[in-house]
Protein backbone atom coordinates (compact mmCIF):
# COMPACT_ATOMS: atom_id res chain seq x y z
CA UNK A 1 0.00 0.00 0.00
CA UNK A 2 1.73 3.51 -0.92
CA UNK A 3 1.74 6.00 1.52
CA UNK A 4 -0.94 7.99 0.22
CA UNK A 5 -3.75 5.06 0.47
CA UNK A 6 -1.92 4.87 4.02
CA UNK A 7 -2.78 8.09 4.63
CA UNK A 8 -5.94 8.51 3.25
CA UNK A 9 -7.24 5.49 5.82
CA UNK A 10 -5.54 7.02 8.56
CA UNK A 11 -7.29 10.38 7.60
CA UNK A 12 -10.67 8.69 7.42
CA UNK A 13 -10.58 7.02 10.39
CA UNK A 14 -9.78 9.96 12.11
CA UNK A 15 -12.85 11.61 11.71
CA UNK A 16 -15.04 8.66 11.76
CA UNK A 17 -13.54 8.66 15.33
CA UNK A 18 -13.48 13.05 15.53
CA UNK A 19 -16.92 13.92 13.82
CA UNK A 20 -15.02 17.58 12.75
CA UNK A 21 -16.54 20.07 13.76
CA UNK A 22 -19.13 19.00 16.55
CA UNK A 23 -21.59 21.81 16.90
CA UNK A 24 -24.71 21.03 18.89
CA UNK A 25 -26.96 20.09 16.44
CA UNK A 26 -29.63 23.31 16.96
CA UNK A 27 -26.81 25.57 16.58
CA UNK A 28 -27.83 28.28 14.22
CA UNK A 29 -26.74 30.87 12.23
CA UNK A 30 -28.13 34.37 11.32
CA UNK A 31 -28.59 34.92 6.98
CA UNK A 32 -26.55 37.72 7.27
CA UNK A 33 -23.58 36.24 8.19
CA UNK A 34 -23.83 33.62 5.32
CA UNK A 35 -23.79 36.91 2.10
CA UNK A 36 -20.16 35.63 1.53
CA UNK A 37 -21.65 31.84 0.79
CA UNK A 38 -24.42 33.49 -1.51
CA UNK A 39 -23.58 32.84 -4.95
CA UNK A 40 -25.55 35.25 -6.27
CA UNK A 41 -23.11 37.80 -4.92
CA UNK A 42 -20.19 35.99 -5.60
CA UNK A 43 -20.84 35.49 -9.64
CA UNK A 44 -21.50 39.07 -9.24
CA UNK A 45 -18.84 40.45 -7.91
CA UNK A 46 -16.06 38.08 -10.44
CA UNK A 47 -17.92 37.72 -13.54
CA UNK A 48 -20.65 40.63 -13.24
CA UNK A 49 -23.70 38.22 -14.24
CA UNK A 50 -26.63 37.15 -12.40
CA UNK A 51 -26.56 33.39 -12.72
CA UNK A 52 -29.87 31.40 -14.49
CA UNK A 53 -31.79 31.03 -10.42
CA UNK A 54 -32.94 27.52 -11.87
CA UNK A 55 -29.20 26.45 -12.46
CA UNK A 56 -26.85 27.00 -9.44
CA UNK A 57 -24.75 24.01 -8.38
CA UNK A 58 -22.19 23.98 -5.53
CA UNK A 59 -19.83 21.51 -4.44
CA UNK A 60 -18.68 21.53 -0.62
CA UNK A 61 -15.39 19.45 -1.33
CA UNK A 62 -14.83 17.93 2.01
CA UNK A 63 -17.50 19.05 4.10
CA UNK A 64 -17.08 18.09 7.58
CA UNK A 65 -19.96 17.85 9.66
CA UNK A 66 -21.24 21.74 9.48
CA UNK A 67 -20.76 23.52 6.25
CA UNK A 68 -23.59 22.19 4.04
CA UNK A 69 -26.21 24.51 6.97
CA UNK A 70 -24.79 27.57 5.99
CA UNK A 71 -24.19 26.94 2.87
CA UNK A 72 -27.96 25.66 2.24
CA UNK A 73 -29.05 28.81 4.14
CA UNK A 74 -27.36 31.09 1.76
CA UNK A 75 -28.25 29.70 -1.14
CA UNK A 76 -31.47 27.93 -1.03
CA UNK A 77 -32.26 27.57 -4.88
CA UNK A 78 -29.33 26.00 -5.40
CA UNK A 79 -28.02 22.09 -5.76
CA UNK A 80 -25.34 21.64 -3.34
CA UNK A 81 -23.50 18.26 -3.04
CA UNK A 82 -21.66 17.52 0.02
CA UNK A 83 -18.76 15.32 -0.39
CA UNK A 84 -16.66 14.11 2.68
CA UNK A 85 -14.85 10.72 2.99
CA UNK A 86 -16.32 10.60 6.48
CA UNK A 87 -19.46 8.77 6.90
CA UNK A 88 -19.72 10.29 10.61
CA UNK A 89 -19.68 13.78 9.45
CA UNK A 90 -21.82 13.25 6.58
CA UNK A 91 -24.67 11.79 8.96
CA UNK A 92 -24.08 14.73 11.22
CA UNK A 93 -24.32 17.31 8.69
CA UNK A 94 -27.53 15.83 7.47
CA UNK A 95 -28.68 16.04 11.15
CA UNK A 96 -28.12 19.47 11.37
CA UNK A 97 -29.07 20.77 7.87
CA UNK A 98 -32.56 18.12 8.42
CA UNK A 99 -33.10 19.95 11.59
CA UNK A 100 -33.25 23.14 9.92
CA UNK A 101 -35.18 22.53 7.54
CA UNK A 102 -32.53 22.76 4.71
CA UNK A 103 -33.25 19.66 2.09
CA UNK A 104 -31.02 21.09 -1.16
CA UNK A 105 -28.23 19.11 -0.21
CA UNK A 106 -27.11 15.79 -1.74
CA UNK A 107 -24.75 14.24 0.41
CA UNK A 108 -21.90 12.10 -1.07
CA UNK A 109 -19.47 10.25 0.85
CA UNK A 110 -15.93 9.58 -1.22
CA UNK A 111 -12.30 11.25 -1.19
CA UNK A 112 -12.04 14.16 -3.53
CA UNK A 113 -9.39 12.35 -5.72
CA UNK A 114 -11.82 10.22 -6.65
CA UNK A 115 -14.71 13.01 -7.07
CA UNK A 116 -14.60 12.60 -10.99
CA UNK A 117 -15.60 9.08 -10.45
CA UNK A 118 -18.43 9.85 -7.98
CA UNK A 119 -19.58 13.10 -9.96
CA UNK A 120 -19.31 12.22 -13.22
CA UNK A 121 -19.78 15.18 -15.98
CA UNK A 122 -21.16 17.84 -13.19
CA UNK A 123 -19.86 20.83 -13.27
CA UNK A 124 -19.79 23.31 -10.46
CA UNK A 125 -20.47 27.40 -10.21
CA UNK A 126 -18.75 27.05 -6.77
CA UNK A 127 -16.56 25.04 -4.97
CA UNK A 128 -15.83 25.04 -1.23
CA UNK A 129 -12.54 23.07 -0.22
CA UNK A 130 -11.81 25.07 3.30
CA UNK A 131 -9.42 23.53 5.27
CA UNK A 132 -8.95 20.15 3.47
CA UNK A 133 -6.26 20.20 0.77
CA UNK A 134 -3.69 20.13 4.11
CA UNK A 135 -5.08 16.71 4.73
CA UNK A 136 -4.31 15.52 1.48
CA UNK A 137 -0.63 14.64 0.29
CA UNK A 138 -0.92 15.04 -3.24
CA UNK A 139 -2.38 18.44 -3.56
CA UNK A 140 -1.30 18.84 -6.71
CA UNK A 141 -3.56 16.06 -8.07
CA UNK A 142 -6.44 17.16 -5.69
CA UNK A 143 -6.31 21.07 -7.25
CA UNK A 144 -6.40 19.30 -10.92
CA UNK A 145 -9.52 17.95 -9.62
CA UNK A 146 -11.04 20.43 -8.45
CA UNK A 147 -10.26 22.44 -11.86
CA UNK A 148 -11.50 19.98 -13.82
CA UNK A 149 -15.00 20.53 -12.05
CA UNK A 150 -14.78 23.93 -12.21
CA UNK A 151 -17.33 24.93 -14.64
CA UNK A 152 -16.44 28.50 -16.76
CA UNK A 153 -16.08 31.31 -14.53
CA UNK A 154 -16.58 29.27 -11.36
CA UNK A 155 -15.62 30.34 -7.96
CA UNK A 156 -13.42 27.92 -5.75
CA UNK A 157 -12.60 29.05 -2.28
CA UNK A 158 -9.78 27.72 -0.35
CA UNK A 159 -8.06 27.61 3.32
CA UNK A 160 -4.97 25.82 3.62
CA UNK A 161 -2.44 26.15 6.33
CA UNK A 162 0.57 28.94 6.55
CA UNK A 163 3.55 27.35 7.53
CA UNK A 164 4.68 30.40 9.70
CA UNK A 165 1.50 31.07 11.22
CA UNK A 166 1.07 27.38 12.03
CA UNK A 167 4.59 26.69 13.04
CA UNK A 168 3.89 26.39 17.03
CA UNK A 169 1.02 24.26 16.36
CA UNK A 170 3.50 22.16 14.30
CA UNK A 171 6.11 21.77 17.04
CA UNK A 172 3.48 20.80 19.61
CA UNK A 173 2.38 18.21 17.28
CA UNK A 174 5.68 17.02 17.21
CA UNK A 175 6.32 16.71 20.46
CA UNK A 176 3.30 14.91 21.25
CA UNK A 177 4.11 12.79 18.83
CA UNK A 178 7.61 12.01 20.27
CA UNK A 179 6.35 11.63 24.18
CA UNK A 180 3.38 8.64 22.67
CA UNK A 181 0.10 11.23 23.42
CA UNK A 182 -2.34 10.13 21.60
CA UNK A 183 -5.88 11.07 22.77
CA UNK A 184 -7.48 14.40 23.91
CA UNK A 185 -7.87 13.32 27.66
CA UNK A 186 -3.94 13.17 27.98
CA UNK A 187 -4.03 16.42 25.79
CA UNK A 188 -5.88 18.31 28.44
CA UNK A 189 -4.07 16.72 31.37
CA UNK A 190 -0.80 17.61 29.76
CA UNK A 191 -2.14 21.72 29.24
CA UNK A 192 -3.12 21.66 32.89
CA UNK A 193 0.35 20.65 34.48
CA UNK A 194 1.86 23.24 32.14
CA UNK A 195 3.39 26.57 32.99
CA UNK A 196 1.57 29.37 32.13
CA UNK A 197 4.67 30.97 30.26
CA UNK A 198 4.98 27.10 28.29
CA UNK A 199 4.72 27.61 24.39
CA UNK A 200 2.26 24.40 24.80
CA UNK A 201 -0.23 26.50 26.99
CA UNK A 202 0.19 29.35 24.94
CA UNK A 203 -0.34 27.51 21.32
CA UNK A 204 -4.03 25.88 23.17
CA UNK A 205 -4.94 29.55 24.18
CA UNK A 206 -4.79 31.36 20.96
CA UNK A 207 -6.66 28.64 19.56
CA UNK A 208 -10.40 29.15 19.22
CA UNK A 209 -11.13 25.26 18.51
CA UNK A 210 -8.86 24.26 21.08
CA UNK A 211 -11.46 24.71 23.89
CA UNK A 212 -13.30 22.06 22.37
CA UNK A 213 -12.27 17.98 22.40
CA UNK A 214 -12.99 17.84 18.53
CA UNK A 215 -10.34 21.06 17.82
CA UNK A 216 -7.95 19.56 20.38
CA UNK A 217 -8.16 16.65 18.46
CA UNK A 218 -7.64 17.93 14.81
CA UNK A 219 -4.95 20.57 15.85
CA UNK A 220 -2.69 17.37 17.82
CA UNK A 221 -4.08 14.38 16.78
CA UNK A 222 -4.70 14.62 12.81
CA UNK A 223 -2.59 12.18 11.28
CA UNK A 224 -1.37 14.32 8.12
CA UNK A 225 -1.41 18.61 8.30
CA UNK A 226 1.25 20.00 5.92
CA UNK A 227 1.50 23.69 5.92
CA UNK A 228 2.36 25.84 3.01
CA UNK A 229 5.09 28.81 1.99
CA UNK A 230 3.04 31.13 -0.07
CA UNK A 231 5.21 30.17 -2.89
CA UNK A 232 4.36 26.33 -2.75
CA UNK A 233 0.56 27.54 -2.71
CA UNK A 234 1.23 29.91 -5.33
CA UNK A 235 2.94 27.52 -7.58
CA UNK A 236 0.60 24.54 -6.64
CA UNK A 237 -2.10 26.58 -7.84
CA UNK A 238 -0.33 27.38 -11.09
CA UNK A 239 0.17 24.15 -11.86
CA UNK A 240 -3.41 23.22 -11.58
CA UNK A 241 -4.15 26.19 -13.86
CA UNK A 242 -5.80 28.30 -11.00
CA UNK A 243 -4.79 31.52 -9.79
CA UNK A 244 -5.84 33.47 -6.84
CA UNK A 245 -8.77 36.06 -7.31
CA UNK A 246 -9.23 37.72 -3.85
CA UNK A 247 -7.64 36.97 -0.54
CA UNK A 248 -10.14 36.83 2.41
CA UNK A 249 -7.83 35.86 5.41
CA UNK A 250 -7.57 38.71 7.97
CA UNK A 251 -5.82 41.79 7.20
CA UNK A 252 -5.95 40.90 3.24
CA UNK A 253 -5.51 43.73 0.70
CA UNK A 254 -8.33 43.92 -2.15
CA UNK A 255 -5.76 44.04 -4.81
CA UNK A 256 -3.99 40.39 -5.71
CA UNK A 257 -0.89 41.68 -6.57
CA UNK A 258 -0.36 43.88 -3.34
CA UNK A 259 -1.13 41.46 -1.36
CA UNK A 260 0.85 38.83 -2.14
CA UNK A 261 3.87 41.20 -2.19
CA UNK A 262 2.67 42.14 1.45
CA UNK A 263 2.24 38.29 2.05
CA UNK A 264 6.02 37.96 0.88
CA UNK A 265 7.35 40.77 2.79
CA UNK A 266 5.35 39.39 6.14
CA UNK A 267 7.25 35.73 5.44
CA UNK A 268 10.46 37.18 4.95
CA UNK A 269 9.85 38.99 8.55
CA UNK A 270 8.23 35.90 10.02
CA UNK A 271 5.64 37.66 10.84
CA UNK A 272 3.00 35.53 9.06
CA UNK A 273 0.06 35.00 11.61
CA UNK A 274 -3.07 34.03 9.65
CA UNK A 275 -3.79 31.14 7.48
CA UNK A 276 -4.21 31.34 4.02
CA UNK A 277 -7.59 32.00 2.61
CA UNK A 278 -8.62 32.98 -0.55
CA UNK A 279 -11.35 32.90 -3.66
CA UNK A 280 -9.54 31.36 -6.58
CA UNK A 281 -10.47 30.60 -10.64
CA UNK A 282 -9.12 28.88 -13.48
CA UNK A 283 -6.23 30.52 -15.41
CA UNK A 284 -8.31 29.94 -18.34
CA UNK A 285 -11.20 32.66 -17.35
CA UNK A 286 -8.79 35.19 -16.54
CA UNK A 287 -9.88 37.67 -19.65
CA UNK A 288 -13.03 37.23 -18.58
CA UNK A 289 -12.65 38.23 -15.40
CA UNK A 290 -9.91 41.15 -16.73
CA UNK A 291 -12.79 42.31 -19.03
CA UNK A 292 -15.80 42.30 -16.02
CA UNK A 293 -13.15 44.86 -13.74
CA UNK A 294 -12.66 46.92 -17.01
CA UNK A 295 -16.32 46.67 -17.76
CA UNK A 296 -16.83 48.30 -14.28
CA UNK A 297 -14.89 51.20 -15.50
CA UNK A 298 -16.99 52.08 -18.29
CA UNK A 299 -20.26 51.23 -18.29
CA UNK A 300 -23.49 51.91 -16.42
CA UNK A 301 -23.86 48.88 -14.18
CA UNK A 302 -26.65 47.72 -11.88
CA UNK A 303 -26.24 47.72 -8.23
CA UNK A 304 -28.26 45.48 -6.10
CA UNK A 305 -28.46 43.61 -2.53
CA UNK A 306 -26.75 40.43 -1.62
CA UNK A 307 -29.94 38.41 -1.81
CA UNK A 308 -28.46 36.51 1.99
CA UNK A 309 -28.61 40.80 3.06
CA UNK A 310 -31.50 41.98 1.45
CA UNK A 311 -33.66 39.28 3.14
CA UNK A 312 -32.10 40.21 6.33
CA UNK A 313 -32.48 43.72 6.48
CA UNK A 314 -35.29 44.39 9.44
CA UNK A 315 -38.78 46.66 8.51
CA UNK A 316 -38.13 48.20 11.78
CA UNK A 317 -34.36 49.11 11.72
CA UNK A 318 -34.06 50.18 15.20
CA UNK A 319 -31.01 47.45 16.35
CA UNK A 320 -27.78 47.91 14.27
CA UNK A 321 -27.05 44.82 12.00
CA UNK A 322 -23.31 43.34 11.28
CA UNK A 323 -22.86 40.63 9.61
CA UNK A 324 -19.75 38.94 11.01
CA UNK A 325 -16.61 39.53 8.75
CA UNK A 326 -15.63 36.67 6.19
CA UNK A 327 -14.01 38.37 3.87
CA UNK A 328 -10.81 39.76 5.97
CA UNK A 329 -11.67 42.91 7.31
CA UNK A 330 -14.58 44.37 9.81
CA UNK A 331 -18.03 45.06 8.02
CA UNK A 332 -19.88 48.46 7.92
CA UNK A 333 -22.12 48.24 10.77
CA UNK A 334 -26.46 48.25 9.21
CA UNK A 335 -27.78 51.38 11.17
CA UNK A 336 -31.21 52.81 10.64
CA UNK A 337 -28.93 55.86 7.72
CA UNK A 338 -27.53 52.75 6.30
CA UNK A 339 -30.69 50.48 6.57
CA UNK A 340 -32.48 53.07 4.54
CA UNK A 341 -29.24 53.83 2.17
CA UNK A 342 -29.56 49.68 1.98
CA UNK A 343 -33.40 49.63 1.49
CA UNK A 344 -33.51 51.51 -2.17
CA UNK A 345 -31.18 48.16 -3.78
CA UNK A 346 -34.15 45.56 -2.69
CA UNK A 347 -34.53 46.55 -6.92
CA UNK A 348 -31.68 47.15 -9.11
CA UNK A 349 -30.54 50.74 -9.55
CA UNK A 350 -28.26 52.10 -12.61
CA UNK A 351 -25.42 53.52 -11.79
CA UNK A 352 -25.91 56.83 -13.39
CA UNK A 353 -29.45 57.15 -11.62
CA UNK A 354 -27.58 57.28 -8.21
CA UNK A 355 -25.34 60.41 -8.35
CA UNK A 356 -22.09 61.21 -6.75
CA UNK A 357 -22.59 61.50 -2.99
CA UNK A 358 -24.52 58.06 -2.75
CA UNK A 359 -22.53 56.18 -5.24
CA UNK A 360 -19.20 57.49 -2.94
CA UNK A 361 -21.75 56.54 0.26
CA UNK A 362 -22.09 52.80 -1.08
CA UNK A 363 -18.74 51.87 -1.64
CA UNK A 364 -18.17 50.13 1.56
CA UNK A 365 -21.02 48.25 1.46
CA UNK A 366 -19.86 47.13 -2.67
CA UNK A 367 -16.66 46.25 -0.71
CA UNK A 368 -18.65 44.04 2.02
CA UNK A 369 -20.67 42.15 -0.93
CA UNK A 370 -23.72 43.56 0.85
CA UNK A 371 -24.37 45.28 -2.36
CA UNK A 372 -23.29 43.70 -5.80
CA UNK A 373 -22.39 45.00 -8.74
CA UNK A 374 -23.33 43.53 -13.23
CA UNK A 375 -23.10 44.82 -16.49
CA UNK A 376 -26.56 46.16 -17.22
CA UNK A 377 -28.28 44.70 -20.02
CA UNK A 378 -28.52 45.96 -23.47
Amino acid sequence: MDRSSTVHRAVKAHYEKHVYPRFPLLTSLRLCDTYALNLDALWARFNGERLDRHDKKILLAGCGSFSPYPTALANPKAQITALDLSKANLDRAKLHTWLHRRFNVDFVEGDLLGAKALLGERRFHFIDCYGVLHHIPDAGAALQTLHSLLDRGAILRLMVYSAPARRSVQAARTALRILGIADVAQIKALYKKAKDSSRFRGCIESAYEARFDWGLADLFLHPYAKTYTLHELLEALQQARLEPIQFIHPGALPDVDAEIQRLERLEANNALASNFMLFAGRAEDSQKRLHWRQEKKDQDTLIALNPAIQKSLPLLPFIPLKPGPKLGFENPVIGFKANRLLARFKRPLRKSALGPDRWTAIQPYLHALFLTETSAPP
